[in-house]
């Protein structure tokens, strides 16, 4: 009988916590994604689905990893690179694991090197 304390406390305490928890805010992520799949010309729509998922959480606190370089690569892939550098960046930011990759993405967003002109003489 004196073990059902301590296991009521912590069936109490256990019962305290918040019943929603703050998590990733994925924002219909798998169904946009199947619909990309069956529809590869829909690229501007997944795009736009994904902006709306970080623009819904503007702190990025629950934007799940890889959105930010998901729709890095999108912009990338329409020509928009100063904006795609600037998603990269967010997702390094933000998960640092992430910061190899992210280089890599964040350097070919940047213009090719001038060529050294050539001395007409």
């Amino acid at each position: 009988m004196r073990k059902w304390p301590p296991l009521a406390l912590a069936l109490a305490l256990g019962c305290a916590v918040p019943a929603t928890r703050p998590g990733f805010d994925w924002g219909g992520y798998e169904d946009h994604l199947h619909r990309l799949m069956g529809n590869p010309g829909g690229l501007e729509a997944y795009g736009a689905s994904l902006r709306r998922t970080i623009e819904r959480n503007p702190d990025g606190t629950r934007v799940p990893p890889g959105i930010y370089a998901e729709y890095g690569y999108i912009l990338l892939l329409s020509g928009r690179k100063a904006e795609a550098a600037e998603y990269f960046t967010k997702e390094k930011t933000r998960w640092p694991e992430a910061t190899l990759l992210m280089d890599r993405m964040i350097r070919a967003c940047a213009p090719p090197p001038a060529e050294p002109t050539k001395d007409p003489s």
